[in-house]
């Protein structure tokens, strides 16, 4: 039907518990669900049936509290068929479970405030189905006038019982992308690095954007022809623009290598502007045609991923290390770091 104005809200409407008749009693207590039922605001909203006829408000029975009292007195016989009660005008009572979908929640405008136990404080999110790997499970997004600015979220890594979590930012006019994850056995990844000693500040300065460690595989050369190895495995450590080596090598036999002696294979290459050269105790070889007492250092081009062998003496200073200064038997161990572009 219509309305002249606003639409009235439906009411909540209850049905009481059944209750049984008192042979010379008047006054009996309303219980809805075992519990005094005192939600109502006037007599006129009850609806009383008592031996299959309706009974008037006021001039039939009163109410006060939880107290619904007859105008006479009932007797052995008597029925009270039920007690209906309207609900308020404009009241909407309590939804039946599990009725209320999203579409019926109104967009938030004040804070959202929990209080409970500490083992109650918290949100649960169970899937109903097996999502592919990096597919979200949850995800609580911040938009600023509905454009998206950061995302936390919840994904499956590898398996249905493992997952990791995601955070994301939006720089701007660019899209919400991945920065930081902590994958399901604890490591975490920051995809731009992370800022040390600066507070919270993003000085570019302070970044550590990358550490590496591993293993790298070195051939003594001339640049063109190679030497046959024996051991050739060193190890490096990366850890942003500074790479640290380590390694031992030793020669089977030199083949046609003649001229300078380089050492090829460095895990990086040199940067455009880091020529270096070590200094004293870095370097050690042995079975070389060398005077007693030579430094044995090591040059390294810039932007090249090769190193150059030296050698200095009080008479010729530093020279590059000649392939006929070394023999089949020669052995070469470092310790030295280097910058790099990588």
């Amino acid at each position: 039907m219509a309305y002249l104005g606003r639409q009235p809200v439906i009411g909540n409407f209850v049905k009481l518990d059944a209750i049984s008749v008192v042979n010379g009693q008047a006054a009996y207590t309303m219980q809805n669900n075992s519990v005094n039922f005192t939600d109502y605001a006037t007599v006129n909203q009850f609806l009383v049936s008592l031996n299959g006829v309706i009974q008037a408000p006021t001039s039939s029975f009163t109410v006060s509290g939880s107290t619904l009292t007859f105008a006479s007195n009932l007797a052995t016989g008597d029925v009270i068929d039920f007690i209906i009660v309207f609900g308020n005008s404009l009241s909407a009572g309590t939804p039946t479970d599990a009725t209320v979908t999203s579409a019926k929640l109104a967009t938030l405008t004040s804070a959202m405030n929990f209080q409970g136990a500490a083992s109650d404080m918290r949100l649960n999110f169970d899937t109903t189905d097996t999502v592919a790997n990096a597919t979200p499970l949850m995800a609580i997004t911040a938009k600023n006038k509905t454009d998206s600015v950061a995302q936390l979220s919840m994904r499956r890594e590898s398996a249905v019982d493992d997952g990791y979590i995601a955070l994301s930012t939006q720089p701007t006019g660019g899209a919400v992308t991945e920065r930081v994850r902590i994958h399901s056995g604890g490591v975490m990844s920051a995809t731009q690095g992370i800022a040390l000693g600066v507070g919270t500040a993003n000085t570019s300065s302070n970044v550590l954007d990358d550490y590496e460690e591993g293993t790298w595989t070195g051939t003594i050369s001339d640049g063109t022809n190679n030497a046959t190895m024996g051991s050739n495995t060193g190890g490096y450590v990366k850890i942003g623009s500074l790479v640290v080596l380590t390694g031992y090598f030793t020669i089977s036999s030199l083949g046609s290598v003649s001229g300078n002696l380089r050492l090829t294979g460095l895990p990086f290459a040199c940067g455009s502007s880091n020529a270096f050269y070590t200094s004293n105790g870095l370097g050690w070889g042995a079975n070389l045609s060398i005077t007693d007492d030579t430094s044995i250092g090591f040059q390294i081009d810039t932007n090249a991923s090769h190193l150059n062998f030296t050698h200095w003496d009080n008479t010729s200073g530093t020279t590059l290390l000649q392939a006929s200064q070394l023999t089949a038997s020669g052995q070469f161990m470092m310790n030295l770091s280097y910058r790099t572009d990588a």
